[in-house]
C-alpha cells in the first residue's frame, strides 16, 4: 500500500481527516519489527493496531489473524479495548475488507471473570484479544488464571499459533519479560522443526515488545537473543520528521522536589505525611485542570483519597472532583472511577479534577495533568509518570511536577527498605541521582534508563513440556507458574462477594463486574482474620463436587472452605459478611468494610446461573459434568458422530490443514464419542428423556439437564480412546488419534489414574479390577458404526494400559504413549490438533441444540 492508502485507513478509523505520523506510516508498510521504542503520547496503540490492519489487508496469508495486546495493568485494558473497538467499528462501517479484518465484536477482553471464551470458537476469524499480563501469560503457560482447567489446552493452542503478541510497557513486566522471550524462542525452535519434519503453521506466532523506556538487551534470555538493529523501530526527535513528535518530546515540565516527606514508616508518621500531602496537593491544584498524585502503595492511595475528601469538605465554593485509581477495585467500581478521569459515552470527564493513583496510571493511561505529584520510584517508572504531565503539550505554561523523596528521613536500612516498598532501595536511590540533576522532565531531557534486574527464575523448555500435563498432582496441587508470570511479591488472586444466607442447587459463578484482584499476601491476612472471627467464610472451587453432595454439605454448592494458603490465579468466593472491601476505596482487608453484593444472593433468579468463561462453551471443571450431553434435544449417537466429522472437515478446510493431519482429525471426530454406548452413559441419557419417545439406538444427547451418572466421575471419552486402541491392536500408530479422542473434553489427557475420591468397583467379582474415571476393567461396549467404513464391533475395555511399564496385551502404557506424542509433535502443535477436535464437537453440539441439522 502507498502512504495515501495508510492515511485513508487512519481517516476511516478515526472518523476524521487524520495524518498518521511518519513512523506510523513506516510501521504499516515496512517489515514488522520485534521492538518498538516510542515516547509516551506518540500514538503507539493506534500505530500498532492500524499497522496490523494494513498488513492484514496487504498480506492476510502471512499476517497473524490474532492480535494480542498484553498489558501490565487492568486499568489499561478497558481503555485500549474502547479505542480498538471504535477503530474497527468505523472500518466495518466503511466495509473495508470484510472477513480479512476483525469487527468490533471480534475484540475480546481477558480479565478475571470476563466471559471471553467465545474467542476460542472461531480460530479462523481475525480477532483482537486485549488482556492483562496475568491472564495472558498464564494461558500461554497452559495454566490460565480464572479459567477452567478444561479449556487450558485450547487457550494455549490459539495463543501460540497465528498470533501477533504485543507486550506493552516492557519495563513493568517483571518476571513476565523473560517468559515472553523464552516462549518466543520455543515457538521459533518448533517452527524450524515443523518446516523440516511436519506441517508448518500457516502463520506462526511472533512477538513485539514496546515501551518508551526499553533497551533491546532487556529481552535477552538464555534461549533468546536481542533482535538485530534492523528489527528495532525507534521513534523520537532524532529519528522522526514530524513536528508533532518534536513538540511532545520538548513539552515543558518543570521539576521540583516536594517539601513534605514521611518522617518514618510508623503508622502515625505515615498518617501525618498523607494529611500534609493532601493539603499541598490542594494548594498546588490549578482550577479547571487535572492534578495527578501518584503514590506507591494502594493503602496509601486510599488514605490520601480519604484525607483529600476531608479537606475538601472544609473548602468553600467550587471544589474539584476526586477520583481514585488503583488495581484493587471490582471492575464496576474501577470503571466508575476511570469514567471520572477519561469520561465515557454518556459523560465527559470533569476538567476540574484531582486524581489519586498508584502505578496503575503509569502504563499508557491516557491522562494529562497540569500538576503532578509523584513519590520516588525506580527510574523507568518515574519516566512513565512524567509522561502523564502535559502529555500532549497542550499547556503553554507547562506542567508543574513535584517528586517526593520517600527516603529523605530514613535513618536506618530497615526504614529505607520499608519506605521503598514495593520497590528496592537500590532502584530508588539510583532514581534520586537522576532527579537531582534535572529541572525539567520533558522527554528530550531525560537520561537513558538504567539496566533492570534479571529475573530470578526463567522457564526452560522442559518446564513448558511438564506444564502440558494439566492434571493436578496426587495431593491436588498444580505447578506454581507465578514466578514466570510476575515477580514473587506481585501475584494476585480474585475475590467476589455474595450473600450466602440462602443456599441454591447451582454453584455460584463469578461475573466480571464483581471480581476484585487482590495481592496474595493481603488475601492471606484477610482470610485469617475472617476465619478467626467465625461469623463468615471464604471458599474455593471444589473440583470434585457432585450435585448429590448438596444434601450432606453446608458449603455453597460447588465450593469448599479455604483451609490453606491461597495460590496465585485462583478465584475465591466470600460471604459478604466477611467484609474486606469498600465500594468507594476498593479492597482494604478490613472485615468491618462490608461491600454491596453486586448480584445479591446466589438465589437471585437473574444472577444465580451466571456463566463463567468455561460454562459458556459447555466445558466445566467438574470431572463428571457434561453439559453438552444435556442440551434439551435427544440426538442419536450415530447422528452426532456424523455431525462432528462434518464440522471437523469444514474446520480443516477453513484452516488449510494438510491431508495427513486432516486424516487424524477426522478419524478422531468419528470415534470421539464411541464410549457413549457404555451402559452407564445410556442409562443417564434414557433417564433424561422423561416421557419422551425416541427412535431406537444409543443416544449422544438427552433432554433434561443437571443429570448425574450412576458411577461418580464417569468419563465416556476414556472408554472411546481405549476402544480405538483395542480396535487398532494397540498399535503405536493409533496413539495420536486415541489421544485426541481422550482429550476432547480436556479432562483425560496425559495420565490415566483414578481420582482421589473415586470409589472402587462395587461388584464383588471386580474388587481388584483396575478403574479410572468411572470406567472399570472389563466393561462391555456394544457395537456401533462410526462411519468412514469403520465400526466398533463390540468388546470389553482393557485398562492395563493405565499401568506403567510393558503389558503383553496393551503394550506401552498410556503415559509412555502420550509422552511420546509430546516429544514427537511438541506442545504447540499437539495442543492445536487437540483444539481442532474439540472445536468440531462444540460446533456440532451447538447446532444440535439449536436444531440446525436436518433430522
Amino acid at each position: 500500500m502507498s502512504n495515501t492508502d495508510v492515511r485513508q485507513i487512519y481517516n476511516f478509523a478515526f472518523g476524521e481527516d487524520t495524518s498518521p505520523d511518519y513512523w506510523q506510516q513506516r510501521f504499516a508498510t515496512d517489515e514488522w519489527p520485534e521492538i518498538l521504542i516510542a515516547p509516551t503520547g506518540s500514538g503507539k496503540t493506534a500505530g500498532i493496531t492500524l499497522g496490523w490492519v494494513v498488513h492484514r489487508l496487504r498480506a492476510p496469508e502471512t499476517t497473524p489473524c490474532r492480535l494480542v495486546w498484553c498489558l501490565p495493568m487492568r486499568t489499561l485494558v478497558d481503555q485500549t479495548a474502547k479505542a480498538v473497538k471504535q477503530w474497527l467499528g468505523r472500518l466495518q462501517d466503511r466495509e473495508v475488507a470484510e472477513g480479512v479484518l476483525p469487527t468490533s465484536e471480534d475484540v475480546y477482553l481477558l480479565m478475571g471473570g470476563v466471559e471471553a471464551a467465545r474467542w476460542l470458537d472461531h480460530p479462523e476469524r481475525p480477532t483482537v484479544i486485549i488482556g492483562t499480563q496475568d491472564m495472558l501469560l498464564s494461558r500461554a503457560l497452559m495454566r490460565g488464571y480464572a479459567s477452567s482447567r478444561a479449556i487450558w489446552p485450547m487457550e494455549f493452542a490459539l495463543l501460540h499459533r497465528d498470533t501477533q503478541w504485543v507486550f506493552d510497557e516492557v519495563q513493568l513486566m517483571g518476571a513476565g519479560r523473560a517468559t515472553s522471550s523464552q516462549l518466543e524462542a520455543f515457538r521459533r525452535c518448533d517452527a524450524d522443526w515443523a518446516a523440516r519434519e511436519a506441517e508448518p503453521p500457516r502463520c506462526p506466532a511472533r512477538s513485539l515488545w514496546v515501551s518508551a523506556t526499553l533497551e533491546p538487551h532487556w529481552i535477552e534470555t538464555v534461549d533468546f537473543s536481542a533482535p538485530p538493529e534492523h528489527a528495532i523501530c525507534r521513534v523520537g526527535p532524532k529519528h522522526e520528521q514530524d513536528s508533532r513528535l518534536r513538540k511532545l518530546t520538548t513539552a515543558k515540565k518543570a521539576l521540583k522536589r516536594a517539601t513534605m516527606m514521611p518522617a518514618s514508616p510508623k503508622a502515625g508518621d505515615i498518617h501525618a505525611y498523607v494529611v500534609q500531602l493532601a493539603r499541598d496537593v490542594l494548594k498546588a491544584h490549578r482550577p479547571g485542570r487535572m492534578t495527578l498524585t501518584i503514590v506507591n502503595q494502594v493503602s496509601r492511595a486510599q488514605k490520601l483519597h480519604t484525607a483529600l475528601a476531608e479537606e475538601l469538605k472544609r473548602k468553600p465554593g467550587e471544589i474539584p472532583e476526586l477520583a481514585l485509581i488503583h488495581g484493587r477495585f471490582r471492575s464496576v467500581d474501577r470503571r466508575r472511577e476511570m469514567n471520572k478521569v477519561v469520561g465515557n459515552d454518556e459523560n465527559e470527564s470533569s476538567g476540574d479534577l484531582i486524581v489519586v493513583a498508584t502505578q496503575a496510571v503509569e502504563a499508557g493511561v491516557d491522562v494529562s495533568g497540569a500538576v503532578l505529584f509523584t513519590e520516588l520510584a525506580p527510574w523507568p517508572a518515574m519516566v512513565q509518570r512524567f509522561g502523564r504531565a502535559n502529555r500532549y503539550a497542550e499547556l503553554r505554561e507547562g506542567a508543574d511536577v513535584r517528586w517526593i523523596d520517600l527516603l529523605g528521613n530514613a535513618v536506618d536500612d530497615k526504614s529505607t527498605r520499608t519506605l521503598s516498598l514495593p520497590y528496592t532501595a537500590d532502584d530508588m536511590k539510583a532514581a534520586k541521582q537522576h532527579l537531582h540533576t534535572l529541572t525539567d522532565v520533558a522527554p528530550a531531557n531525560l537520561p537513558s534508563p538504567r539496566d533492570i534486574d534479571a529475573p530470578s527464575r526463567v522457564i526452560r523448555r522442559k518446564d513448558l513440556d511438564d506444564l502440558f500435563d494439566t492434571d493436578p498432582d496426587l495431593t491436588g496441587f498444580d505447578v506454581d507458574i507465578s514466578p514466570y508470570v510476575r515477580d514473587a511479591g506481585d501475584t494476585d488472586v480474585r475475590v467476589f462477594w455474595r450473600d450466602l444466607s440462602v443456599s441454591d442447587i447451582d454453584p455460584p459463578r463469578p461475573h466480571a463486574e464483581e471480581l476484585c484482584a487482590v495481592p496474595i499476601g493481603s488475601v492471606k491476612d484477610w482470610v485469617k482474620k475472617v476465619h478467626s472471627q467465625g461469623s463468615a467464610r471464604v471458599y474455593v472451587r471444589d473440583p470434585q463436587w457432585r450435585r448429590t453432595d448438596n444434601t450432606t454439605r453446608s458449603e455453597p454448592p460447588g465450593w469448599t472452605r479455604l483451609t490453606q494458603d491461597p495460590w496465585p490465579g485462583i478465584t475465591l468466593l466470600a460471604d459478604v459478611k466477611a467484609g474486606g472491601y469498600s465500594d468507594e476505596s476498593g479492597f482494604t482487608g478490613n472485615p468491618d468494610h462490608v461491600p454491596r453484593p453486586i448480584f445479591g444472593s446466589v438465589t437471585s433468579p437473574a444472577t444465580a446461573r451466571l456463566p463463567d468463561s468455561s460454562h459458556a462453551n459447555g466445558e466445566t471443571d467438574g470431572h463428571d459434568e457434561d453439559p453438552w450431553s444435556e442440551i434439551g434435544v435427544p440426538i442419536l449417537l450415530s447422528a452426532h458422530l456424523r455431525h462432528v466429522a462434518a464440522e471437523a472437515e469444514a474446520l480443516c478446510d477453513q484452516l488449510g490443514v494438510c491431508e495427513h493431519t486432516r486424516a487424524a482429525i477426522l478419524r478422531a471426530a468419528r470415534w470421539h464419542d464411541v464410549g457413549k454406548v457404555h451402559h452407564v452413559f445410556q442409562n443417564t441419557m434414557r433417564r433424561g428423556l422423561g416421557d419422551r419417545d425416541v427412535e431406537d439406538g444409543p443416544l449422544a444427547k438427552t433432554i433434561k439437564q443437571n443429570m448425574r451418572h450412576e458411577r461418580p466421575y464417569f468419563r465416556h471419552e476414556l472408554a472411546s480412546a481405549v476402544a480405538l486402541l483395542a480396535h487398532d491392536g494397540w498399535s503405536r500408530n493409533a496413539d495420536l488419534v486415541a489421544y485426541l479422542i481422550a482429550a476432547h473434553h480436556g479432562k483425560v489427557r496425559m495420565n490415566l489414574r483414578a481420582l482421589p475420591l473415586e470409589q472402587r468397583p462395587t461388584d464383588s467379582n471386580l474388587v481388584d479390577a483396575r478403574f479410572a474415571r468411572g470406567i472399570w476393567d472389563g466393561d462391555e461396549l456394544n457395537a456401533i458404526d462410526v462411519g468412514g467404513e469403520e465400526q466398533w464391533t463390540s468388546g470389553s475395555l482393557n485398562l492395563s494400559v493405565m499401568e506403567l511399564g510393558w503389558d503383553e496385551t496393551t503394550r506401552e502404557s498410556w503415559t509412555e504413549r502420550t509422552r511420546g506424542l509430546l516429544s514427537q509433535f511438541g506442545p504447540f502443535h499437539l495442543a492445536w490438533l487437540e483444539t481442532l477436535v474439540r472445536l468440531a464437537d462444540w460446533r456440532a453440539s451447538a447446532k444440535e441444540r439449536e436444531r440446525s441439522y436436518e433430522v
